[in-house]
């Protein structure tokens, strides 16, 4: 038992669901519902905002395009820290559930401060560090709560949540939008918020039903352990806000980046003086000091018994002297961890565009005809398409990827990460040929139903790039570094929104231009990423 009431081990002996399942279902419904609400309005607020500080509407249009995607960006920054928090010091539950209160906390702040810029970058704030740090702990909570008896049942809870996931969002899209226009903007904001108190009540609720793992090492230790990667991880990440919101010049940013290192560095020595750890940094870090020492092989070589000289990475110098140290198996993990980071940074280009849908074409969809199919629609609500096709093109997909297979060739992930791609580029084809097509004709003429043809490609690359990305990810992590993949995973997210935000910032730029700029980096990164993929040699890591 944790702190003597809860359970730290799933029953191995059940068959059955693990009780705590319907109240993770029912948190994740909410939460979705919550964030996928506020995000389908946002884009449209923050033009109104800025538009009322006298900026024309191009630049309106840019600011709210950049803020929007600053905060994408820090939701998707966030889940490394809230990772680390989870796993290292705090424990899975306490670190979703007091994030949660933040995540509520932001969304007040929304509802009762949505008329100012400062109060909406401050709500947006706090729902990033609230949203993005549950992120990554959410499902491994799940996965946590299933033993050897019912792990068959895994595959299946995964796919409810996927489902929950769109099912909420979905609705959110269509229903918040619609609560703007004939209410108010502080209800629209203020529902999603009241939904996410619900979500924190339900996962509060399981807690005597939940597997509670504890964090390890926890302690002192797990907190020295959680500050070094903390400040490691903001050598660069301080970067969302030096960069994107302070501005700071070019010395700041070195200097700024050059301090976060340094206090990482020192934190981790102190770390490793308490209790020495065989982890991806304690690795990389002892390989990358015997390379510029001079040294070929470890001082240390033999402590773990006889050297794996038939290793293959024994066989490659710069990591020899970690094989002779650590073993060849946990050497596996950092060489792992970077081989993915390589395929990984092209996927940044790919979230820059898809992510788009949220803002650049709701401001585009404002611009058309929106009586369609005999409905008067709102530009906000044309977003739903995106998780109603999702729940419709997984499975039919899946047929095509077999179809494909008994034709004789092979669907692999990246393979089918490199159509995706290519797939999200053309979507921006169609939404540039949009373009062109409104300012030819004038506004309120082509009709928004042209944005089918967009959204049903950019669903398509989704399915193929995302989802299996997840799988990418997961299989070809070993089973110590599951969690730091998927940290670097959600990164790759975070620094598409980063270009949207630098491109958009760019007043001047014609909105063809924009849209043509990213179809031709989307193009070029899918070339790269298969030339990559070409030369990746695949290594499954089971859990």
């Amino acid at each position: 038992m944790a702190n003597g009431k809860y359970r730290t081990t799933p029953d191995h002996e059940t068959k059955g669901w693990p009780p705590g399942v319907p109240y993770i279902i029912g948190n994740e419904g909410c939460e979705r519902f919550s964030y996928y609400g506020m995000r389908s309005i946002l884009t449209v607020h923050l033009v109104t905002l800025y538009a009322a500080t006298g900026l024309l509407d191009s630049a309106a249009e840019a600011n709210a395009t950049a803020m929007t995607h600053v905060f994408f960006a820090g939701v998707y920054a966030f889940p490394m820290i809230g990772a680390l928090i989870a796993d290292r010091l705090a424990g899975k539950f306490n670190t979703i559930l007091w994030l949660s209160l933040v995540y509520c906390a932001g969304h007040a702040v929304l509802a009762f401060g949505e008329n100012s810029l400062s109060g909406m970058a401050l709500g947006l704030g706090l729902i990033a560090v609230g949203s993005g740090g549950i992120k990554p702990c959410v499902s491994a909570n799940v996965g946590d709560q299933f033993g050897r008896g019912n792990w068959f049942r895994v595959k299946g809870i995964f796919q409810a949540f996927y489902f929950i996931i769109n099912f909420g969002s979905f609705f959110a899209t269509l229903l918040i939008p619609w609560i703007r226009k004939e209410f108010s903007t502080s209800l629209a904001f203020g529902l999603p918020g009241i939904l996410m108190l619900i979500a924190t009540i339900f996962f509060w609720a399981g807690r005597k039903k939940f597997v509670h793992v504890p964090a390890k090492p926890g302690g002192k230790v797990g907190l020295l352990d959680t500050m070094a990667a903390i400040a490691l991880f903001l050598t660069f990440g301080h970067l969302l806000v030096t960069a994107s919101i302070f501005h700071l010049p070019p010395w700041g940013l070195v200097l700024t980046s050059v301090l976060f290192l340094v206090l990482g560095l020192v934190l981790f020595v102190a770390r490793q003086r308490v209790a020495p750890d065989d982890g991806f940094m304690a690795v990389l870090l002892y390989t990358i000091k015997q390379k510029f020492s001079g040294d070929s092989s470890s001082a240390e070589a033999g402590k773990k018994g006889e050297v794996e000289k038939d290793h293959p990475l024994y066989q490659r110098a710069f990591w020899r002297p970690a094989v002779e140290k650590y073993g060849g198996a946990v050497t596996e993990g950092p060489v792992a961890v970077l081989k993915i980071i390589s395929v990984f940074f092209l996927v940044s280009v790919f979230w820059s565009l898809f992510e788009q849908h949220g803002s650049t074409w709701v401001l585009q969809a404002k611009t058309m005809d929106l009586h369609w199919l005999g409905m008067d629609l709102l530009p906000s609500q044309i977003g739903a398409m995106n998780p109603l096709m999702v729940m419709i093109l997984i499975p039919l997909l899946n047929v095509f990827y077999k179809g494909v297979e008994k034709l004789g060739y092979e669907t692999t992930p990246l393979r089918r990460m490199t159509v995706g791609m290519t797939i999200t580029g053309l979507s921006f084809v169609a939404i540039a040929l949009i373009q062109q097509q409104i300012e030819a004709q004038g506004e309120g003429v082509v009709s928004v139903g042209w944005q089918v043809i967009p959204y049903i490609l950019v669903t398509i690359a989704e399915v193929m790039v995302s989802v299996t990305g997840l799988e990418f990810a997961y299989t070809q992590a070993p089973r110590r570094m599951k969690s730091t993949i998927m940290g670097f995973w959600m990164l790759t997210v975070s620094l598409g929104q980063v270009l949207v935000s630098l491109l958009a910032s760019l007043e001047d730029l014609p909105k063809v231009t924009f849209f043509w700029t990213f179809a031709g980096m989307m193009f070029g990164a899918s070339v790269i990423f298969g030339i990559r993929a070409r030369f990746y040699k695949p290594k499954d890591y089971p859990q």
